[in-house]
């Protein structure tokens, strides 16, 4: 029985608990999905709020994203390297890592680019950079939200 992941489930390797786990656990294509609409969303709610002026300075709130972003992109191979080879845990981090990923590093991306812009109301980059930033983030959440529900359903 495959569990979502490169190896094989075998009774040897791991329990059939585990294997179900992984399999009810590991939607990829739903974490992908769930992340693109929430980014969407957020960075259209956002970028309403930027041009309306209800959302004078972002400075301070992009800047806390990227801090978000680069702790994620410490703490995720932190996380692979410390958790042990056979466990659930790190078998659901390895189910989610390519979304996770993308969102980590489009978010440093995206952050970075958009602190080094002039943030004026008026400015349409920073309009679009503020956007794109919002929308990382958002799949960036969703992603963890999705490794630490695999997390909390394999134990």
């Amino acid at each position: 029985m495959l569990c979502g992941y490169e190896t094989t489930c075998m009774q040897s390797e791991c329990s059939e608990k585990r294997c179900t786990t992984c399999q009810a656990s590991c939607r990829n294509g739903m974490m992908i999905l769930v992340g693109i609409i929430a980014g969407l969303v957020f960075a259209a709610i956002v970028v309403l709020l930027f041009i309306n002026g209800f959302l004078p300075n972002p400075f301070p709130v992009v800047l806390s994203i990227l801090i978000a972003g680069l702790t994620a992109l410490f703490g995720v191979p932190t996380a692979a390297f410390i958790l042990e080879d056979g466990s659930a845990k790190k078998q659901c981090l390895r189910c989610h890592f390519g979304g996770l990923f993308f969102g980590i590093i489009g978010t440093v991306l995206a952050a970075a680019l958009t602190t080094a812009a002039e943030l004026t109301a008026g400015a349409i980059f920073a309009t679009v950079m503020l956007g794109i930033t919002a929308f990382f983030f958002a799949y960036l959440i969703v992603s963890i939200l999705f490794v630490s529900l695999c997390a909390v359903d394999s134990q």
